[in-house]
């Protein structure tokens, strides 16, 4: 399954966004996927949005995600195309720890 994904500083809070389906940015369908992403953004908040054409956006996360993304502009983000069924790389410098 692929999907386009942008990071973004929405309000002040730095998020990654995956752009869904409609139907999948919901609760149920919409957790799974947030679960399958997370490992793609280890250090950042993860939401689900969905852009309408009359301009309307949809979010589903696991907080707040509607009141971050409300008045913001996220079509003309820059974004990846990432495949969920390739797992994430494993990343350049080892823990702090």
């Amino acid at each position: 399954m692929k999907l386009d994904v942008a990071v973004a500083e929405l309000k002040g809070v730095r998020v990654a966004l995956a752009f869904a389906p409609p139907a999948w940015v919901a609760p149920g369908v919409g957790d799974v996927l947030l679960e399958r992403l997370r490992p793609f953004f280890p250090t950042l908040p993860v939401m689900l949005v969905s852009l309408h054409r009359h301009g309307g956006i949809r979010a589903h996360a696991a907080f707040q995600a509607q009141a971050l993304v409300d008045g913001a502009d996220l079509a003309h983000l820059p974004r990846q195309t990432i495949d969920l069924d390739i797992p994430p790389a494993p990343p350049d410098t080892p823990p702090p720890f």
